[in-house]
């Protein structure tokens, strides 16, 4: 699957830098809670994430490593899984660019791939899924831009 997005961000492109270069950060940004991320290292996160199901929550469990760390401009990341017994596997990228001192331009892409009997219905998650990655950076641009407005700048 592959998913998509691009938004101003009203801050200073260092400001959106710090966050999103601190995936516990960005876990905190999430006004839905649905995802927690520990810090195994300066590279490796392990995140949980609850998803929603008819009958019951499920949560899975994914190892992030950073693969690409380019300050304050780019950041590359992997992740790897299972749920419901079969693996998944992604990868993406955030790509900040400073439209003025005072406005960012965030671009992310990733591609999830799902294993197993999951693999199937891919189509039928990739909508749901890019929406929840929609809302995520919405929150995440709230967050930073009441941010910058707080602090001044």
């Amino acid at each position: 699957m592959h998913l998509s997005g691009e938004t101003e961000i009203k801050a200073n492109r260092q400001r959106v830098w710090d966050t999103i270069s601190n995936p516990v950060r960005v876990a905190d940004s999430n006004a839905s809670g649905q995802a927690q991320i520990e810090k195994v290292d300066d590279r490796h996160y392990r995140v949980t994430v609850s998803a929603p199901s008819s009958m019951m929550p499920i949560n899975v469990v994914l190892g992030l490593a950073l693969t690409e760390v380019d300050a304050p401009s780019r950041l590359a990341a992997t992740v790897a899984g299972a749920i419901m017994g079969g693996p998944i596997t992604g990868t993406g990228s955030i790509d900040l660019r400073e439209l003025d001192p005072k406005s960012t331009i965030c671009s992310w892409v990733a591609d999830v791939s799902l294993g197993g009997m999951l693999g199937g219905f891919e189509p039928m998650i990739q909508g749901p899924l890019q929406q929840a990655a929609n809302q995520a950076f919405a929150s995440l641009k709230t967050r930073l831009e009441e941010e910058e407005t707080a602090g001044g700048g």
